[in-house]
């Protein structure tokens, strides 16, 4: 399960334009196992299982940056 945060303004320059943070969505799997996690508490829960041989190591997160997805139609592309 992918974590999604959405775009959003995040704050105002000097000559007024605006800030946009962009969109920022993070997967956190077990690279051995495939195994998607919905959030970092879920994966730490499983390294923490006595019942697992899941490691530190074997925890891998992707994050993605969508720079031109904007907000409400600003910094969006074409």
């Amino acid at each position: 399960m992918s974590i999604v945060e959405p775009a959003k303004v995040g704050g105002t320059r000097d000559d007024g334009s605006t800030i946009l943070l962009p969109e920022v969505e993070t997967v956190i799997k077990n690279v051995r196992t495939e195994a998607e996690y919905d959030d970092d508490n879920a994966a730490q829960a499983d390294v923490d299982d006595p019942d697992t041989d899941t490691t530190a190591d074997d925890i891998q997160r992707h994050v993605t940056l969508r720079v031109l997805k904007g907000v409400g139609g600003e910094g969006a592309s074409g």
